[in-house]
């Protein structure tokens, strides 16, 4: 009898055992159901996607596998580019266009929205586009499109980008409207509409158009509202209706908006609207005098910059009001913030032109390509339109590459220019310094005492400003010095180490150059004014030596000099 209760037991023990594991034997689909509706990034998610992930390496499931990193891709926010990548590889080896397409774009969204790595991202997105040619995924080629609308409004193409967002708007809001879809694309499709629907309001509003901006972000705001699968949507679109309404100087109503946004986009870790939400509630307080208030919203801007290293052009510019505060009242800070407004003025310059110098290369190029090809089997009539699209695109091409390559060129002069003003370089020193007890032989006939006497009274001439008269000439200038014109132009030669037309031209150039650059009244004055001030008689002269001395045109660095200061 107590051997037959021994064996009942075990054989109850191995039951449940059995009966256990045997439930533990879950299918795919069993094992997602538990995360597929968190929201991104709730590393909840991960015990359930290492146990998809497991099964199907053990399974030898490819799809499911790739699949799997995808999900992990999704949730784990420390370890999203590593499972980008594992994605990505075993799809280049396995898949599908249509998948390689899929993780390129994925991989691309992690460099633009998690790390704000532009370059990094278009990469991804181009080879995205590659990919999803001649797809039948219309949604994963319109997910491409989107991405690429996102970068064109990050460079401040907001027209081209908002064509790419109503194209994604119309195809999302028909696909999800639907009958019989699945759920999970139902809301895929969804979501897509209202991300478009939120460019569109953004873009809209960049580009001044106010009504139509207001419209669609109360669409969106209507199609959100009390939508728990949609709180971050419904975020977005609150965030631009308090931006709209501070617009409008409603302010008491752009701040309780932009407070109630703030949170859900707070927890998605979009620091790039954060910033743009700190912004607008700084200016808010700066409308309100609440200088502690502005500063503590300020601040955080500048924490996220430095967090992060990333600032929208929207948003740098609270770096003037904190060094305006500052001024006279904390030297570190006025400083510290200023160092910061120059790197920030800096990374956005260093982003745009290789963006959009490969936006217009790689993109619109290769599109206006594939549309000519597509109309080459239309016939004779329309290959003459495409040609016709082709040059006119390339003309443009060439005239974007050609600007950005004269910008840059302005810019290094610009700042070479400045680096000599700082650095007091800026004048026509003596080639070597006179010592009267070393007579040389190379001083053509001109005395140690006469090379002093000449060289002090071209100092007097040039410290009172003299050579800002009309008309003087080497005889002119020879007798006031009472001197003769030959000694005058040897002196010149050998210690200024020019002709004296040059050295009378480098006075003049060098004289109104230091002005521009110290006393901003000038900074207005006309071409032929600033002539005028320093003794040129004709503009295109003044114009040809300015270029020629500074390697800069006037007007180029009179525009780059404003934009330094901030001057409208």
């Amino acid at each position: 009898m107590k051997k037959l209760n021994y064996f009942l037991v075990l054989l109850s023990a191995y039951s449940q055992l059995f009966f256990s594991q045997q439930k533990e034997v879950r299918t795919f689909r069993e094992i997602r159901s538990n995360y597929e509706k968190m929201t991104i990034d709730d590393e909840r998610a991960m015990p359930f996607v290492k146990d998809y992930i497991q099964k199907a390496k053990s399974e030898s499931d490819i799809s499911q596998l790739i699949q799997g990193y995808r999900d992990g891709r999704q949730f784990d926010y420390k370890s999203k580019m590593k499972y980008a990548d594992s994605a990505l590889a075993f799809s280049i080896k396995y898949g599908s266009n249509d998948d390689i397409s899929k993780d390129y774009l994925s991989k691309g969204i992690i460099y633009y929205f998690y790390q704000k790595k532009y370059k990094l991202a278009l990469n991804q997105y181009m080879k995205a586009y590659e990919f999803s040619k001649g797809s039948d995924d219309q949604y994963q080629h319109y997910k491409v499109i989107y991405h690429l609308g996102v970068v064109k409004a990050h460079l401040g193409y907001y027209d081209e980008a908002l064509e790419h967002f109503q194209d994604c708007s119309q195809f999302y809001e028909k696909a999800m409207n639907q009958k019989g879809l699945h759920e999970n694309l139902q809301f895929n499709n969804k979501k897509a509409y209202l991300n478009s629907l939120h460019q569109m309001t953004v873009a809209n509003r960049y580009l001044k158009n106010v009504s139509t901006s207001d419209s669609l972000n109360k669409l969106g705001y209507k199609l959100t509202a009390g939508d728990r699968d949609f709180l971050l949507e419904n975020s977005y679109f609150l965030k631009c209706l308090g931006i709209s309404k501070f617009l409008k100087n409603d302010y008491e109503g752009a701040a309780s908006d932009l407070n109630s946004a703030l949170p859900e986009i707070l927890k998605r870790n979009d620091f790039a609207w954060v910033s743009v939400i700190y912004y607008y509630l700084g200016k808010i307080s700066e409308a309100k005098n609440q200088e502690e208030v502005v500063i503590g919203y300020y601040s955080k801007i500048d924490s996220i910059f430095v967090k992060e290293g990333f600032i929208l052009p929207e948003v740098y510019k609270s770096y003037n009001y904190l060094i305006s505060y500052y001024k006279n009242k904390d030297l570190g800070k006025q400083l510290y913030y200023t160092e910061q407004l120059l790197k920030a003025d800096s990374m956005i310059s260093k982003d745009y032109p290789y963006l959009s110098g490969k936006l217009h290369r790689e993109y619109d190029r290769r599109s206006l390509i594939e549309q000519k090809e597509d109309i080459e089997k239309a016939g004779k009539k329309n290959i003459r339109i495409a040609q016709f699209l082709i040059f006119t695109s390339t003309l443009t091409i060439i005239f974007f590459v050609i600007r950005f390559q004269k910008d840059r060129k302005i810019k290094k002069q610009y700042d070479l220019l400045q680096k000599k003003l700082k650095e007091g370089s800026y004048g026509i020193p003596d080639i070597v310094e006179v010592q009267p007890q070393e007579y040389s032989l190379r001083k053509t006939f001109l005395t140690p005492e006469l090379t002093i006497e000449i060289g002090e009274k071209l100092k007097k001439f040039e410290r009172e400003l003299q050579f800002t008269k009309k008309g003087i000439t080497q005889n002119s200038i020879a007798v006031k010095l009472n001197t003769n014109a030959n000694y005058l132009s040897i002196y010149i030669n050998e210690n200024k180490g020019m002709n004296f037309t040059r050295y009378i031209a480098e006075l003049r150039i060098k004289y109104i150059t230091n002005l521009l650059n110290t006393n901003t009244k000038y900074l207005n004055y006309t071409i032929e004014a600033l002539a005028e001030e320093c003794g040129i008689a004709a503009r295109q002269n003044f114009s040809n030596l300015f270029y020629d001395i500074n390697g800069i045109r006037p007007t180029d660095y009179i525009k780059k000099r404003k934009k330094e200061l901030r001057i409208g």
